[in-house]
């Protein structure tokens, strides 16, 4: 009895240094996987409400608003509507520049307006969309949305 236990004993100490050397070497940790950089990208706008008949802006001013890393020196900003248009207005002599339903620039704040008129035919809901590329690649590496609504009277555009 006692070689039949020794002999149980034996064969399970040989298993487990069997077992120990049969593994492979210790594998070498994997590299971390890298993700590419994420823009955030955003339209900030100036005032939540706009009516044509304001004497205090062309329009609702947009601005890109990008952060994360790591970012082009020259990002390249296309600003598109369904509806409306952009104007740009800026220094030096602040003359407003009709720019029709696309801007391309570097970090170009626009603004968006509309003809003022047949308040009594429904409007549309309108889409300003932002696209952010890369000017090296071409490539799009940021995009943001913002919708403009109407009020009930159909003459004031209201950020949504």
């Amino acid at each position: 009895m006692q070689i039949t236990f020794l002999a149980l004993i034996a064969v399970g100490i040989a298993a487990i240094v069997v077992a120990g050397c049969t593994s492979t070497a210790p594998a070498t940790p994997a590299a971390p996987a890298t993700t590419p950089a994420l823009l955030s990208v955003s339209i900030q706008p100036d005032i939540p409400r706009y009516t044509v008949q304001m004497s205090s802006a062309p329009g609702i001013g947009l601005s890109p608003n990008i952060t994360g890393q790591p970012q082009p020196a020259n990002l390249t900003c296309t600003w598109t509507t369904d509806y409306g248009h952009f104007l740009i207005w800026d220094a030096p002599d602040y003359t407003v520049n009709e720019r029709g339903t696309t801007v391309t620039g570097n970090r170009t704040k626009v603004y968006w307006t509309y003809i003022g008129e047949n308040e009594t035919l429904p409007r549309p809901q309108v889409h300003i969309s932002l696209a952010v590329a890369d000017p090296s690649t071409g490539a799009v590496i940021g995009h943001a949305e913002k919708i403009i609504g109407w009020d009930a009277k159909n003459d004031t555009a209201v950020i949504g």
